[in-house]
């Protein structure tokens, strides 16, 4: 990741959100960064008439948060957190808080764990989806598994302006943790249904032509950038979503790099249910960037 200023890391004591805050603190030494780590309490969803009974709710209440603001300190300093980071214990709508405080704070990375979180009401999806497409900021999904520097790193390149800014990515990381870079492109083999070709032979030679063409163009794309010889691998899945994850299975990823926005393969990512089905299959952490210049 380029330069950072200031990392926002959400922490709700689940064993994911410790790697969350693991990385992030890993991410803020590097960068010299100010830390600011955050437990959001949800509203309450119980209150009462009888003012003895509120009381009694107010006070259970008053010793939760009390007990966070302990263990959000015993957690940072397990984790190393750098001197004169901030902590904070805020009541409110998760969603709500993390995106005014990455605004307010000028957040350049939003890290939280990519599971734990219940769905969010209407079925409006999970926090972590919701922040990937609301958050006007680099967000970082990290995995319980993954607390520790990255080996191999999946950049997902649509051939777009925003996937040159997802390979600098991938490199500056890379760069840092001396791992492996892969650069995927996912296709859908759309031909399959044409009607038209019944000549197996000939469909054959056509894909082969047709891989061929996307691997030379994804090692042209990457020419400049990298700093050394990529992995360079053109994928056929049945979607995106699911030929990204299963290609990350297949190489035993730590960590996928997706752009926002795209230009024709990738801009499903921030899309409609794919995001929840592709977090779902992933077996990595995730980084989403934006475009410089980008507001998400």
């Amino acid at each position: 990741m380029n330069k950072l200023k200031t990392i926002l890391v959400r922490v709700d004591f689940s064993e994911c959100s410790r790697s969350a805050l693991e990385q992030a603190v890993r991410l803020a030494r590097w960068n010299d960064a100010d830390l600011r780590i955050l437990h959001v309490m949800p509203p309450p969803s119980l209150n009462s008439t009888d003012e003895t009974m509120q009381r009694t709710l107010d006070g259970m209440r008053g010793r939760m948060r009390e007990d966070a603001i302990a263990r959000l300190a015993d957690w940072a300093s397990e984790a190393g957190a750098p001197a004169g980071h901030s902590r904070e214990v805020i009541n409110g709508v998760p969603l709500e808080v993390l995106l005014a405080e990455s605004r307010s704070k000028k957040a350049d990375l939003l890290v939280l764990g990519v599971t734990g979180d219940s769905l969010l009401p209407n079925g409006a999806g999970t926090l972590a989806t919701k922040c990937l497409r609301k958050a006007g900021t680099k967000v970082l999904l990290v995995n319980a598994i993954h607390a520790q520097p990255f080996r191999r790193i999946v950049a997902c390149v649509d051939f777009s302006e925003a996937s040159r800014e997802v390979v600098a990515q991938a490199w500056r990381v890379a760069d840092r943790d001396r791992a492996e870079v892969h650069l995927l492109h996912v296709f859908q083999p759309e031909w399959r249904v044409w009607n038209s070709i019944t000549d197996l032979p000939a469909l054959e030679d056509f894909e082969q032509s047709y891989r061929a063409i996307l691997e030379g163009n994804l090692r042209q794309f990457a020419d400049g950038a990298a700093k050394a010889d990529p992995i360079v691998s053109v994928h056929q899945g049945k979607t995106h979503g699911h030929g990204i994850a299963e290609y990350c299975r297949n190489v035993d990823a730590d960590l996928v790099i997706l752009g926002s926005k795209g230009q024709t393969n990738l801009k499903y990512v921030l899309l409609g249910s794919t995001v929840e089905r592709l977090l779902k299959e992933l077996p990595c952490s995730a980084l989403v960037v934006r475009p410089p210049g980008g507001n998400g």
